[in-house]
């Protein structure tokens, strides 16, 4: 993709010069403008691995979530617990079977101390592990999430500082050879013009994609704590006829 002839450059190129083109430009680029070029398309590789593979987890999450829950809470409610943890096992894509599975691993255990203490509370427990199997699984949706955030804070900066340089270039261009050629100048004109159009080209993608699995993480949370409170309700159900 040739991101120095996207429609943020395209007036550059107007009027038939050629020394606005994408190659023209990198070999009129200096060592250091290379080197941040180079940098802001390993951060744009960077942030595409990231958005694919976030995307593909949450669907694998979703699509394996809708299974489990209505399997999870038939056997939940029918009190076959095992069948219940077998499902949140077959269906371990899903986020929220991690959360219930070790919800319902406290439940049993903590009803085998209340064999031996009648009094003991075996719902307390199990909402403390519901917080704990949260707070885990927040961590795994925040993977890659500090990366993009940086990608869209920096990436501007980075674009700038190429600015910078290449407006130091021209400078040192005009002192050289002159104002009279405009074209002997225009490789380091574009040098220091695509290095921030490159540089918002892929911070502005980097902040959306964050926001957009920002939200999709906001919306898994609370289909944990929506399943986990049934979850929980069930267990309290349980116990009043115990």
């Amino acid at each position: 993709m040739n991101l120095f002839t996207t429609p943020l450059m395209l007036g550059l190129a107007e009027g038939g010069h050629d020394s606005f083109s994408a190659a023209e430009i990198w070999r009129a680029a200096s060592i250091a403008n290379k080197f941040i070029i180079s940098v802001l398309f390993i951060l744009m590789a960077y942030q595409i691995y990231v958005a694919i593979e976030r995307f593909v987890t949450y669907a694998q999450s979703k699509q394996a979530s809708d299974k489990f829950l209505k399997l999870f809470m038939d056997t939940l409610r029918r009190g076959d617990f095992e069948a219940a943890k077998r499902a949140a096992t077959t269906h371990n894509k899903s986020h929220i079977a991690l959360v219930l599975k070790h919800g319902l691993d406290i439940f049993q255990y903590e009803k085998q101390l209340k064999t031996m203490n009648p009094n003991h509370d075996a719902i307390q427990p199990v909402e403390r592990a519901i917080q704990r199997g949260t707070a885990e699984v927040v961590e795994l949706l925040k993977k890659g999430m500090s990366g993009l955030g940086t990608i869209g804070a920096l990436a501007p900066f980075i674009g700038l500082l190429g600015t910078v340089i290449g407006i130091i270039k021209v400078f040192s261009d005009l002192k050289t050879k002159g104002a009279g050629d405009i074209n002997a100048l225009a490789g380091s004109i574009g040098e220091a013009l695509a290095t921030t159009a490159l540089g918002l080209f892929v911070a502005i993608p980097a902040v959306w994609i964050y926001n957009l699995l920002t939200n999709k993480q906001d919306v898994v949370v609370t289909n944990i704590n929506n399943a986990a409170s049934q979850m929980i309700d069930e267990f309290i159900r349980r116990e009043s006829q115990s």
